[in-house]
């Protein structure tokens, strides 16, 4: 990445403050990212001021909602987002991605260890069959993966109680329909961060919070969840 100064100011306006090997290894791998979409589809976003602001600003906009030291979970991580920046901007996180397509989070896991970022590692599966991390994660983070119904379904299991999703929207409109999801699940809607990037699109981070154990029948298989959601 040659544009390294608006990368730079596009985080510092969300108040964080990169250091020089941090803006470093951002824009290492945004390069990373650019050679391997030249193999296979990682993002159709490849501008350099885009990306900024489109990947690593929208990415990091969820940043001061994960608890200090969580262990997370980055739900349909695909080509690093928001794992990567997370991984990059905060040390204290244990960030695990995890992603159906084994390309994406192969490439994950191989620029992470090239960029030395030791708290961040990658599997390949779905969320729902994934039955050893049921109730194991701090935090479970989910950025363009699916509706807020559908994910709260996929989360739910893998959250230990009293841990948090941190959902990222571009507004507070699927809340009214999750009020069941989060009735059934016993998860509870607790507060959202609204505001703008840098190019005026709209975002929202909706935070819930598990406050109960979620009942053994969910979650169901990925069909009978997208078909009639809760």
């Amino acid at each position: 990445m040659q544009n390294v100064e608006f990368l730079k100011s596009t985080i510092e306006a969300l108040g964080v403050a990169p250091t020089s090997d941090q803006l470093g290894k951002l824009s290492a791998y945004y390069d990373m990212v650019v050679e391997g979409n030249k193999r296979f589809n990682l993002t159709a976003i490849l501008d350099e001021r885009d990306f900024a602001v489109k990947h690593y600003e929208d990415s990091l906009f969820g940043e001061s909602e994960i608890p200090d030291g969580a262990k997370v979970l980055d739900l349909g991580c695909g080509g690093g987002f928001p794992s990567v920046p997370l991984a990059i901007m905060r040390p204290d996180l244990k960030i695990v991605g995890l992603d159906a397509t084994a390309k994406k989070t192969v490439f994950v896991s191989e620029s992470a260890r090239a960029l030395h970022l030791y708290n961040l590692t990658a599997i390949a599966g779905r969320a729902e069959e994934q039955k050893a991390l049921f109730g194991t994660f701090d935090c479970v983070t989910a950025r363009a993966v699916s509706a807020l119904p559908i994910l709260l379904e996929l989360v739910a299991p893998i959250l230990k109680i009293g841990g948090v999703f941190v959902a990222y929207k571009t507004d507070e409109s699927e809340l009214d329909a999750s009020k069941n999801a989060l009735k059934v699940l016993n998860m509870q809607f607790d507060h959202s961060k609204c505001g703008e990037l840098s190019n005026g699109e709209k975002r929202a981070i909706l935070v819930f919070k598990k406050v109960g154990a979620t009942p053994s029948k969910y979650p169901r298989q990925y069909g009978a969840i997208k078909k009639k959601p809760l």
